[in-house]
């Protein structure tokens, strides 16, 4: 390996530790609001079926995935950005590239606080289908005869 390709590599790898650093999706508030954002949208997918006490929940594979596509939402919008405004020599296709090697980074590096995400989205996700259904069991007991 020369060394243009080895300098290349290194600015890389440093390039890309700065900004999963610098924009710290790890953090504890970003990580609980991302979880309360996905058990609200699984209740929001699953109301008519919450109120009719018919519901299952989800595995966690599933909530999982819905932690993941948040994330790298969240991940894709300020990185894309950063990766624009740091190598505007790239076009197109090569900062997909470096957006999509930058999210395996992430995802290697971080999986523990994805899991404990998820498992927070679970939680979260129960305590609110717990509460609506004991709503919706009190408005019922109002309203019928």
């Amino acid at each position: 390996m020369n060394n243009d390709a080895k300098s290349t590599d290194v600015s890389e790898d440093i390039f890309g530790n700065q900004i999963v650093q610098y924009f710290a999706y790890f953090e504890e508030s970003s990580l609980k609001g991302i979880a309360k954002k996905c058990s609200r949208l699984m209740i929001n997918e699953n109301f008519g079926v919450i109120c009719s006490e018919d519901y299952a929940e989800p595995s966690f594979e599933e909530m999982e995935e819905l932690v993941l596509e948040e994330l790298r939402g969240n991940f894709d919008e300020k990185v894309a950005a950063a990766i624009a405004r740091t190598c505007p020599h790239l076009n197109d296709e090569q900062a997909d590239a470096e957006l999509i090697r930058l999210e395996k980074l992430y995802r290697k590096e971080h999986e523990e606080q994805i899991r404990a995400t998820t498992h927070a989205a679970v939680k979260d996700l129960k305590m609110r289908v717990k509460n609506l259904q004991k709503e919706v069991k009190t408005l019922r007991r109002k309203y019928t005869i």
